[in-house]
């Protein structure tokens, strides 16, 4: 491995850091997600602590921003607007069109276009059926998770085709772990847990990065 490819990679890897712009193929003009310049909706007695992004239409970012209590769903578009939260969390469904638009989402932040002030945390990957994720859709998944920190999976979950959104179960941070086959309308399921408590520590670990270069930065 080159020290120029591990470089990039460390850098990739560094959560909520992006890759010099000049380095990334961003997507053209007319591929590009728009912005939202109103702030993000208060569903809750605290602000959203992160939004989350679609890549594409039926990502399942109104099904995802339910589920995790500290959510706020802006649908297509980037949060622009620095009233509420901008820390970002992709989503797209595990599979080629998904990850295609994933990609774009995600060449487009590191190309220094999107909003001023947006951090993406991380892509979280919804299965688009039950089994086994086919060949050509894992090669091509792990040339995708290069350009981002972190990655959440969520599977298959028959019951919601059952539920109304209003039935689910709001994952809050620190909530112990659901027990195993709880019905969702009782529990969030184990792996919408698991990648909640994930996006909160790497929230964590963003806040500590930038406290730490801001006392770096300061001259007192």
């Amino acid at each position: 491995m080159s020290a120029a490819l591990h470089r990039r990679e460390a850098e990739v890897l560094d959560i909520g850091h992006r890759m010099e712009p000049a380095t990334v193929a961003a997507p053209p003009p007319q591929r590009r997600a728009p912005f939202r310049h109103n702030a993000l909706p208060i569903t809750g007695p605290h602000p959203p602590l992160f939004a989350v992004l679609g890549a594409h239409g039926g990502a399942a970012t109104s099904t995802l921003a339910h589920w995790w209590g500290p959510a706020a769903d802006c649908g297509l578009a980037w949060p622009a607007s620095p009233a509420t939260t901008q820390k970002v969390v992709v989503a797209a469904r595990l599979c080629m069109p998904g990850l295609i638009a994933a990609a774009e989402r995600l060449r487009e932040w590191h190309a220094g276009l999107a909003p001023e002030g947006v951090v993406v945390i991380g892509l979280v990957l919804s299965a688009v059926r039950p089994g086994r994720v086919p060949a050509p859709v894992r090669r091509y998944r792990e040339v995708v998770t290069e350009l981002v920190g972190s990655v959440y999976t969520i599977g298959w979950h028959d019951e919601l085709t059952r539920c109304e959104l209003s039935d689910l179960v709001e994952y809050l941070p620190f909530d112990p772990p659901p027990k195993r086959r709880a019905p969702i309308t009782s529990a969030v399921p184990r792996d919408v847990h698991h990648a909640g408590a994930a996006i909160i520590a790497d929230l964590a670990l963003i806040r500590k990065q930038l406290e730490a270069q801001h006392d770096s930065e300061d001259p007192s």
